[in-house]
């Protein structure tokens, strides 16, 4: 189970998973965060102006279950993902054939300036002049390629293009897969922070499938028009899990029903969270998408 970087909308809520898969391994980025980090060095200790947030409320109850499940020799079910790890090798059982799940990030340079803003943070709190990092913990998250059969699949989480030495550019660098992926699940919602025409040269096949969860909780829905077309001019295949103008919840539009007409134009930032399912033989063929709404194929609106 992998916990790819220390961004709510994509870890909140993962401890309870952890908790209900008791036999899983728990993975997490080789460039620690101070939210991760603080967690596990102070798991039983309450620390002030930290503890209210989500991520290190996720990651401390992480690191307790897995101390709970030491095996025999003492050995906590964690690890720690890295460039070009092998995170999971499963060899050839009965018809099932061979899978195998490679961590292509952090790159070593990540995780360097990871370290480096953990020490910079940690002097500002000691009263140090210094200022607290600007580390991005985008720059840490684990993008995921898994090989099942004849199958290959790029998971993007939320690594970016960059900066020099991290993202899609240290990915591109370091990793040379025998055949390209089929299916893309696109990086950082499709924000044009994680565009690089590499991998559609390198990494992805011609058309792939695309799958993109849309983002909502900052000042401007991603992806816009412009990611939008930039996806459609690579592949004709591309679905999204929700419209960018979101679908009212059955809650909101009580709420708004009350307020009659105080509310003008009311709009719900989240709104129904739609779902895409994707299969295809381990043989390979062609990948079947199944929508459940409000996700649809990605268009650009009118």
């Amino acid at each position: 189970m992998v916990a790819t970087h220390a961004h709510d909308d994509h870890f909140d809520g993962i401890a309870e998973t952890v908790e209900a898969c008791s036999a899983a391994t728990v993975v997490t980025s080789q460039a620690l965060m101070t939210r991760e980090f603080l967690a596990l060095v102070v798991a039983d200790h309450d620390i002030a102006g930290v503890t209210n947030t989500a991520a290190y409320s996720e990651y401390r109850r992480i690191f307790e279950i897995v101390k709970q499940r030491k095996n025999r020799i003492g050995v906590r079910p964690l690890r720690r993902a890295e460039e070009n790890k092998v995170l999971l090798d499963l060899s050839t059982l009965g018809t099932a054939p061979a899978a195998r799940v490679t961590a292509l990030s952090p790159s070593e340079h990540a995780v360097t300036r990871a370290l480096e803003a953990l020490a910079t943070d940690h002097l500002y709190e000691m009263g140090e002049r210094t200022r607290r990092s600007t580390y991005n913990p985008n720059e840490a998250s684990i993008a995921l390629w898994v090989t099942a059969g004849t199958v290959n699949v790029l998971l993007g989480a939320d690594i970016l293009k960059g900066p020099m030495g991290c993202g899609w550019g240290a990915v591109l660098q370091s990793f040379n897969p025998t055949d390209p992926a089929t299916l893309y699940k696109a990086a950082h919602h499709g924000s044009s922070t994680s565009h690089h025409d590499g991998l559609w040269d390198k990494l992805l096949s011609d058309m792939p499938v695309v799958l993109l969860a849309p983002f909502r909780g900052g000042s401007a829905n991603v992806p816009n028009n412009d990611e939008i077309r930039y996806f459609l001019q690579h592949t004709d295949k591309a679905w999204i899990t929700s419209p960018r103008q979101p679908t009212p919840n059955a809650a909101f539009r009580r709420q708004a029903a009350k307020l009659g007409s105080m509310a003008k134009n009311p709009r719900d930032p989240y709104g129904v969270i739609g779902h895409l399912r994707a299969r295809i033989p381990l043989t390979g063929g062609v990948w079947k998408v199944d929508t459940f709404a409000p996700a649809n194929p990605l268009k650009v609106p009118i």
